[in-house]
């Protein structure tokens, strides 16, 4: 059925239409799904950037304790 579909369409606009068409959705099929790829790349990276973060403010709460011990050994 689809095949007659697209046989009658050639008959009637001619194959570089139909052609440009079917890139056409192709071209926006591929785009969409880069888009949806993107969109969870940045979900995935916002996360990871978040407990980088959380990790770094541990570490400099840590060295911020060690620091005011060692002042306080030399008084």
């Amino acid at each position: 059925m689809i095949e007659m579909d697209v046989i009658q369409l050639i008959s009637s606009v001619g194959f570089p239409i139909v052609a440009c068409l079917g890139m056409g959705w192709y071209v926006k099929y591929q785009t969409d799904s880069y888009r949806e790829e993107v969109k969870d790349m940045q979900k995935e990276h916002k996360e990871e950037i978040q407990k980088m973060s959380d990790a770094l403010n541990n570490n400099t709460a840590a060295l911020q304790r060690l620091c005011d011990k060692l002042d306080g050994g030399d008084k």
